[in-house]
C-alpha cells in the first residue's frame, strides 16, 4: 500500500503537475490522521471495555464481602445481645430481697467473660486502594465504602480499648481464683476446697466479677449500636452496587 501511495506521488511530480500533487498529499495526510483518530478510539475504547469489565469484577467483589460483613455483625449482635440478657437477668435478682453472696457469686461466675472481637472482610476494598483502581468506583459508591471504612475501624477500636480494661480486671481475677473453672471442680475435693478457701475472698470474687461484666456489657452495647448503623451503610451501598451492575 506504502509502495502503491509512493508511486502515484512519483508520477504526479514527473508530469508536473504540482497543484494535483499537492491536493493528493493533503488528502493523503488527512487519511493519515483519521486513521490515527479512528487508531486511537478503537484503542479507547479496548481500555474502557477493560476499566469496565474490572469495575464489574470488583463489584462482584465488594457484594461478597459486603454480605459477609452483614453475617458476620448479625452473628455478633446476636452473641452480645444474648450476652446482654444474661446480664440484666443477673442485674434483676439483686431484686430479690432474700438474694445471699453464695448466690450471686454463682450466678455472676456462670456469665460468659468472652467476647468475639468483630470482624470485617475489606480485602477488595483494600485492593481497590493499594492497586490505584479506586477511581473506578464511581464516587457515590467510593465515599459511602471510605465512611464505612472509618466506622469499621472506629468500632474495632472502640472494642480493643474496652477489651483491654476488662483483661486488666480479669487478671485481678485470676489472682484470686487461679480459674474460673476451679470451683466446680473443687465441689468433690472437699479436702482441696478447704485447703484453697476460696469463700474467703468472696466478698472481692464478687466486686472483681462485676467490674468485669460491667466494662463486658458496656463495650457490647456500644459495638452492637454502631454494628446496627453499618448494617444500614452495608444496605445502601449494596443497593447502589446492583444499580450499576444492572447498567
Amino acid at each position: 500500500m506504502i509502495k502503491f501511495f509512493r508511486k502515484i506521488r512519483q508520477n504526479l511530480l514527473s508530469e508536473g503537475k504540482t497543484r494535483k500533487y499537492l491536493k493528493y498529499a493533503i488528502g493523503e495526510i488527512v487519511l493519515v490522521v483519521i486513521g490515527i483518530l479512528i487508531a486511537l478510539q478503537i484503542n479507547n475504547w479496548n481500555e474502557d471495555r477493560k476499566s469496565e469489565a474490572k469495575k464489574q469484577d470488583y463489584y462482584v467483589q465488594l457484594l461478597d464481602d459486603l454480605n459477609s460483613d452483614i453475617i458476620s455483625a448479625q452473628n455478633t449482635i446476636e452473641e452480645f445481645s444474648n450476652h446482654q440478657k444474661e446480664y440484666n437477668d443477673y442485674i434483676s435478682s439483686y431484686n430479690n430481697e432474700s438474694l445471699t453472696p453464695v448466690k450471686a457469686y454463682g450466678d455472676i461466675s456462670k456469665l460468659s467473660l468472652i467476647s468475639t472481637p468483630p470482624i470485617f472482610n475489606t480485602n477488595t476494598i483494600e485492593a481497590l486502594q493499594n492497586s490505584g483502581d479506586i477511581g473506578l468506583i464511581p464516587s457515590s459508591i467510593r465515599n459511602k465504602l471510605m465512611n464505612l471504612g472509618r466506622l469499621q475501624n472506629l468500632t474495632i477500636q472502640r472494642f480493643e480499648v474496652t477489651d483491654t480494661g476488662q483483661r486488666g480486671i480479669t487478671q485481678k481475677l485470676s489472682s484470686l481464683l487461679g480459674a474460673t473453672t476451679l470451683p466446680k471442680r473443687l465441689e468433690n475435693q472437699p479436702e482441696m476446697k478447704e485447703f484453697l478457701n476460696i469463700d474467703e475472698n468472696l466478698r472481692e470474687l464478687i466486686l472483681v466479677y462485676e467490674g468485669i461484666h460491667r466494662w463486658k456489657s458496656v463495650s457490647q452495647l456500644e459495638t452492637i449500636d454502631r454494628l446496627e448503623k453499618m448494617q444500614k451503610e452495608i444496605d445502601t451501598i449494596i443497593t447502589l452496587i446492583k444499580k450499576e451492575l444492572k447498567k
